[in-house]
């Protein structure tokens, strides 16, 4: 029951800080299904990074680690999926000579997109998932066997 309190926590954390980036975001950009894709990357970040780890024998710093550690690869693997989506409508878009450079160009992109996760509430939403994954998903596993 570990993975599935660490998923659902993940997942809404990852729902919520989309919803709060769009806010931030310039008012043109399409945003399409990004928030549903966050809300799965962040339930994949909690069922296969958080929830194994967090069993009733971990202690309560390896908890807060396992779910910081699984907020940051939310935010890493959904930037570069993000990023990855974008230089793809570019290349369709036919900006780039060779294919070598879009895939050089998600890096810049991914930066660029990180920078709009700065602001404060985002980071201290980001913060508050990942211990509330990490605790939750301790305390969930202890009670439940």
């Amino acid at each position: 029951m570990g993975k599935v309190t660490a998923a659902a926590v993940l997942g809404g954390t990852g729902y919520l800080v989309a919803t709060q980036v769009m806010a931030v975001w310039e008012e043109e950009f399409r945003f399409g299904y990004f928030p549903w894709v966050s809300l799965g990357i962040g339930l994949w970040a909690g069922w296969s990074i958080t929830g194994p780890r967090t069993h009733r024998r971990a202690t309560t710093p390896q908890a807060l680690a396992y779910g910081l550690t699984g907020v940051a690869l939310m935010l890493l693997v959904g930037l570069f999926i993000f990023a990855g989506n974008e230089a793809l409508r570019k290349a369709l878009r036919r900006r780039y000579d060779n294919p070598m450079e879009a895939i050089v160009d998600i890096v810049p992109i991914a930066g660029d997109w990180g920078s709009n996760l700065l602001h404060p509430h985002i980071i201290a939403t980001l913060l508050a998932g990942g211990i509330l994954a990490g605790l939750l998903s301790r305390m969930v596993d202890r009670v439940w066997r």
